[in-house]
């Protein structure tokens, strides 16, 4: 492991070399609004998953009091909507990480624009992306602006990685925005299961 980060930091500090200086601005000024964006969701992420967390407890509360079909339907319930928060409660922490160090997540842009097929079509995507505002927003601008520009999971495999930049590209962007809306079913989904189990188990 600590050889494999050693690659990546060479590889990471090779390609830096390589980024002129009109990419590092757009790129500096790119990860802090993604760094603002990102720091603007924290709380009210947390407080999506925290809304399901009770219902979800609830739900496995059920299981573990019942029987029969009662038991299996809140353990299949309570379980997938546990499995969805978990997700997006990890990948929130990741994305979290990614942006503590501004100056190497945009050092990391700047690279991924440099590897890129077309570094001035890159840099113009990456400067729409420094254009950008709102969280939610944010990522789905990310889905759609890499898209067919050569800015993709290819682009990542000169530099073995990209641990701060790669949560933002293609196709991680886009699990972002699928597992957001994944763990705001779960609020809806764990009360009315936890609501209509809880009855079904009193009347057994």
């Amino acid at each position: 492991m600590r050889n494999a980060g050693r690659r990546v930091d060479a590889a990471i500090g090779n390609w830096a070399s390589r980024v002129d200086d009109q990419t590092g601005v757009v790129a500096r000024r790119a990860a802090t609004i993604i760094a603002v964006a990102v720091r603007l969701l924290r709380w009210p992420t947390l407080g999506l998953m925290a809304l399901a967390w009770p219902f979800i407890a609830g739900l496995l509360l059920i299981a573990v009091l019942s029987e029969g079909w009662v038991r299996a339907a809140a353990l299949l319930v309570g379980l997938g909507c546990a499995v969805a928060s978990g997700l997006f409660a990890w990948r929130r922490s990741r994305i979290l990480a990614a942006v503590d160090d501004e100056v190497a997540l945009g050092t990391e842009l700047g690279v991924a624009v440099a590897m890129s097929d077309d570094v001035a079509e890159a840099r113009l995507a990456l400067g729409q992306i420094a254009g950008s505002s709102g969280g939610l927003r944010l990522f789905s601008r990310l889905r759609g602006v890499w898209r067919g520009l050569g800015v993709g999971p290819g682009v990542l495999r000169g530099a073995v990685d990209l641990p701060r930049a790669r949560w933002f590209f293609p196709p991680k962007a886009g699990t972002t925005v699928v597992l957001f809306f994944a763990a705001l079913w779960t609020v809806p989904v764990s009360f009315v299961a936890c609501l209509l189990l809880a009855v079904a188990a009193a009347a057994r």
